[in-house]
């Protein structure tokens, strides 16, 4: 009865042992084809080696990973041979059906492959192809492929036909239509593979029958893929080293070239391998303040660190003992300014040396070359490690400059603590090349709400807990710049170091939370230290400067010219204490509502809706709370000409094709209220398209400055579009809904009928909410969408855009919207103000949601506006305690 039961188990466990030694023969033809690959190339394309040590680099480096690669292949090639011999050369059975199913798969994925061209344009001749080839797949599959099975009757003929069949396939693939039509080549690869098993196959029946040999055979294979695996490292580590054997193999080698694409697919990120811009041109003399030559450059940024909150800027607690080492190191700027307070357009403006914002605005800018490219153009090479999060608002602006990646030639792109990032940072310098200066960025994001209370940097009895956790992030990011600055000194010494922030961080100074909404010294106001040669060791520059001046002072001090599109000063004089006694500075920092304008002693706040500005002074009110325009009207009215001045430079550099807008239209485009009259006033113009574009800018202003010009343009401009933007112009501005305006709402084009619902639903009218549901439908992300770093989509439509049409919705009481507005709800950046739509409106769809989000609300700004809708739905809201939060 035992011996009974036993019988299977050993015939099932010699047919597995038989079947991993027709693998392992498998495998060793493989190989001989790899080696036999490598001497054809010696033979064939010896000029193209640097040496007889190259090609056996190749053998002793690159075959042991495409062993270690293809063999987990030979599997599923023994799986495919046994089922064709199991079909048998009649081909009857179930093993028939499915080789005919997988030929039909793999011949029909081919046909799919190579009938891209113009040729296979029309479906009509495409399918037919296709389906001709799925069908001649299918016949291969099963009738084919078990009458080659039946050869191994005569394993001579197999191996023949193999190796012919293989050395075919490997010819064509090499240098048949090189480059062109990846699957047939991939086909072609495949084929190889499979004809060369055959010659395996026929060993194997020949010479290997089961038995001692066979098995003996086999361990020796596995004996061969175990060195092979275990020098996978050190053999990746000298393929990247080996930048001329990587490009002749891919090249003319098609096994061994497709074991150097799978390694450089797998291991993209090696510093080494990122392209290097070479120029024939080095660094000038140019005049200049400071001498850093051939320096290597360290810039480091916080996220959201305000500068009050350093140790070197007089805050009481320790949250920065090493940027208080820095500064004591270096110079250290006391009135240094960020130009938008919100991560993606300060840290773009500041690589780029000019206001990414306002350019933006007028759709220009996309083009601008950034830090990283200027110095990569003169030898440097360049690497950054930063957060995604980077580019989170507004991120479809910023497309291009994170496709790629800044300009820089190798970027780390994840959220990483102080020690991981010391880390990476370690491993790149490793690999780079001690002949070529550097230019490091690394970003620390720790101080970015939500705040998170780091047990290694603990903080308690401040003014809040928020604050409190805050410094506490403060202390861990100036902890990951100490540890990259260290590392940096001991491998790099001699680096020029610079540490600023994108922003700073706001607590209730002036109403609000976080950043990004208002241009006071809290949310733009950052640290800016650097120590650099010829630059006097505590330092302290009472002079305003702005982050978007680092660029152009670096590439002075390193002689490289001054593009001619940068807006950001030179801060050599500066920083050399050679610049003219009392130089007041300036330095411009926007949001969607606000302007300032930082010079000397004074702040100009502007409010872009209200079209007016307040005067400041920190030094002696640090809380901005006194107006002092009312008191020195005279010197605030020179900031305010000095802002417009300032304003009115946006783009004048950047046109490139198109209309070139005149002053008045780029600041309305930016959103200036002031510039309304002068807006109106351009639709007198002979130019059409002039008139049209200020149509369209007074429809956004909906200043009322602009009636008289908007009213005179409706009733006296030929063109219909002119006259379309000014119905729909005066309709925000006020005015009556004209006819014109309510037959836009049902126009055949959606680029009409949208911003006459839009401008109809803010006069209060339910007759737009149709249209404005459906636009909701479009911009509002799909429920459980998200993107590829598991981050919640954000609406398609930028923050200022999306408040407005907010309005409109809850001005319009547009309930139709609800559902799309609580898909809404996971845009982080719109969230308090569709919280505040949803309130609004009174639909109590939107209580379950809101109340959800409360539950585990980091953001308190948020849960304010979420408590407040809840309550305007009816909605008790039980009190509860800030939820924990980790990054």
């Amino acid at each position: 009865m035992d011996e009974g039961r036993a019988a299977p188990a050993r015939a099932a466990s010699s047919a597995i042992r038989e079947k991993l030694v027709d693998a392992a023969v498998v495998v060793a033809v493989w190989a001989g084809c790899l080696v036999a690959e490598n001497t054809a190339l010696a033979l064939l394309w010896p000029q193209q080696f640097s040496g007889a040590w190259e090609i056996a680099l190749a053998r002793y480096a690159v075959v042991p990973l495409a062993i270690v690669g293809l063999a987990p292949a030979s599997l599923v090639v023994v799986a495919l041979w046994h089922l064709a011999e199991a079909a048998g050369p009649r081909g009857r059975g179930t093993s028939t059906w499915v080789l005919g199913l997988l030929g039909a798969i793999a011949w029909g994925a081919l046909a799919l492959g190579i009938s891209n061209g113009r040729h296979f344009a029309s479906l009509a001749v495409r399918a037919p192809f296709v389906v001709l080839l799925g069908l001649t797949g299918a016949l291969v599959g099963s009738l084919g492929v078990p009458r080659v099975t039946s050869l191994s009757r005569r394993p001579l003929v197999l191996a023949a036909l193999g190796l012919l069949l293989a050395m075919g396939a490997w010819v064509a693939d090499g240098y048949m239509l090189p480059r062109l039509y990846p699957a047939f080549h991939l086909a072609l690869f495949a084929l190889t593979l499979l004809s060369a098993s055959l010659v395996g196959f026929a060993v194997r029946g020949d010479v290997l029958t089961p038995g001692y040999a066979a098995n003996l055979a086999a361990i020796a294979v596995a004996a061969l893929l175990a060195v092979c695996a275990g020098s996978v490292r050190k053999a990746t580590a000298t393929i990247d080293r080996a930048s001329n054997l990587r490009v002749v193999l891919v090249e003319h080698a098609p096994l061994l070239g497709r074991a150097v694409e799978v390694e450089t697919w797998l291991h993209p990120e090696a510093p080494e391998d990122a392209p290097v811009v070479e120029s024939s041109m080095g660094p000038i003399e140019i005049a200049r303040s400071l001498d850093w030559t051939g320096r290597d450059c360290l810039l480091l940024t916080v996220d959201a660190l305000r500068a009050d909150h350093v140790g070197a800027y007089a805050y009481a607690r320790p949250t920065t003992p090493n940027i208080d080492a820095l500064s004591r190191e270096g110079a250290t700027f006391d009135s240094a300014y960020c130009p938008t307070p919100h991560t993606s357009y300060s840290v773009t403006s500041m690589m780029t040396g000019k206001y990414l914002r306002p350019l933006l605005a007028l759709g220009l800018g996309q083009d601008s070359e950034s830090w990283a490219d200027y110095l990569r153009r003169y030898g440097w090479r360049t690497a950054a490690f930063y957060p995604p999060a980077v580019f989170f608002i507004d991120e479809s602006r910023f497309s291009r400059f994170e496709q790629e990646h800044l300009g820089f030639e190798y970027a780390k792109i994840e959220f990483a603590d102080p020690v991981l990032r010391e880390s990476q940072v370690a491993s790149y310098l490793a690999g780079a090349p001690a002949g070529r200066p550097l230019f490091l960025w690394v970003h620390f994001f720790e101080p970015h709400e939500p705040y998170v209370m780091h047990d290694t940097h603990p903080f308690s009895g401040g003014a809040s807990s928020d604050i409190d956790a805050y410094d506490s992030e403060v202390a861990a990011a100036d902890e990951g710049i100490g540890r990259v600055l260290r590392l940096v000194r001991q491998r790099r010494p001699g680096a020029v170091v610079i540490v600023t922030a994108d922003h700073g961080e706001e607590f209730g100074e002036h109403g609000g939370r976080y950043h990004g909404t208002t241009v006071y010294e809290e949310q733009v106001r950052v640290p800016m230290v650097i120590v650099a040669p010829g630059v006097r060791a505590g330092a302290r520059l009472p002079t305003v400067v702005q982050t978007i001046d680092l660029l152009p002072t670096t590439l002075s001090a390193l002689g490289i010219p001054r593009p001619a599109r940068l807006r950001g000063r030179d801060l050599g004089p500066v920083l050399t204490e050679t610049a003219p006694a009392g130089d007041p500075g300036l330095a411009l920092s926007e949001t969607d509502d606000y302007s300032l304008l930082a010079s000397g002693d004074d702040r100009l706040v502007c409010d872009r809706r209200a079209g007016a500005c307040a005067m400041y002074h920190p030094k002696s009110d640090p809380a901005e709370q006194h107006d002092r325009a009312v008191e020195d009207p005279e010197r605030a009215g020179k900031l305010r000409a000095t802002l417009r001045s300032v304003e009115r430079d946006h783009g004048r550099y950047e046109s490139i094709g198109g209309p070139a807008w005149p002053e008045a239209l780029r600041r309305g485009m930016q959103g200036d209220v002031d510039a309304a009259e002068d807006v109106a006033s351009l639709l007198d113009d002979a130019d059409v398209t002039m008139r049209r574009k200020a149509a369209q800018v007074c429809f956004e202003l909906r200043a009322p400055a602009a009636i008289p010009g908007v009213k005179r343009a409706f009733a006296k401009d030929e063109d219909a579009e002119v006259r379309r933007w000014s119905a729909l112009a005066l309709v925000r501005m006020g005015e009556p809904i004209s006819p014109v305006a309510e037959a836009l709402l049902h126009d055949g084009q959606v680029a009409w009928r949208r911003p006459a619902a839009q401008a109809i639903a803010e006069r209060g009218s339910g007759a737009a909410c149709d249209e404005l549901a459906a636009w909701w439908g479009d911009v509002a992300p799909e429920a459980g969408e998200s993107r590829a770093d598991g981050e919640p989509l954000q609406l398609s439509l930028d923050l200022l855009h999306a408040r407005q049409l907010l309005d409109a919705t809850a001005q319009g009481h547009c309930r139709m919207a609800v559902g799309a507005l609580i898909r809404a709800l996971g845009d982080v950046r719109a969230r308090p103000y569709v919280a505040d739509a949803l309130g609004s409106l009174g639909d109590a769809r939107a209580g379950p949601p809101l109340s959800d989000l409360v539950s585990h609300e980091s953001n308190v700004t948020s849960r304010q506006h979420e408590v407040a809708a809840l309550h305007a739905l009816g909605v008790s809201v039980a009190p509860i305690d800030r939820p924990a939060s980790s990054k």
